[in-house]
């Protein structure tokens, strides 16, 4: 059984989080784009472990959800699994982490939160993203 988070003192902490990632139709193949991802220095292969500090504040503007996820994390899970103008679908979205991600980085979302509270957060934030914002800030169109 899984305690609620914040319950440091009854439970182990979580230390990563499982990615699920598909692709649509027979014989399609999935879209794994490491070297997108992967370390500058080409020696080194990426770990399944990936070093991303908590939620930081300023991701909390527009209003609170107990497991929002690190924009970082998602970013660099959609980057890794997707296209830009690919579909992305979270069938939790919570505080739409991933909304707010892919609209960021140039993905089409739609996203499922059972939570009137959570979904009209997570509509503030993915209203607030700015589509290809990142990508323009990476390639210096910012």
């Amino acid at each position: 059984m899984l305690g609620k988070p914040g319950s440091a003192l009854s439970q182990l902490a979580w230390a990563h989080e499982t990615l699920l990632w598909a692709s649509k139709g027979r014989g399609s193949r999935h879209t794994f784009n490491y070297d997108l991802i992967n370390s500058r220095d080409p020696n080194t292969q990426i770990s399944s472990v990936w070093h991303i500090p908590s939620v930081p504040k300023r991701e909390k503007l527009h209003g609170y959800h107990p497991t929002q996820k690190p924009l970082r994390l998602v970013r660099r899970a959609i980057v890794a699994s997707t296209r830009e103008g690919d579909l992305v679908f979270d069938p939790f979205s919570g505080s739409g982490t991933s909304g707010v991600a892919s609209k960021e980085l140039g993905r089409f979302f739609v996203g499922a939160e059972k939570e009137g509270e959570y979904a009209e957060l997570a509509g503030r934030r993915i209203g607030a993203a700015v589509r290809g914002g990142v990508l323009r800030e990476l390639l210096g169109r910012g």
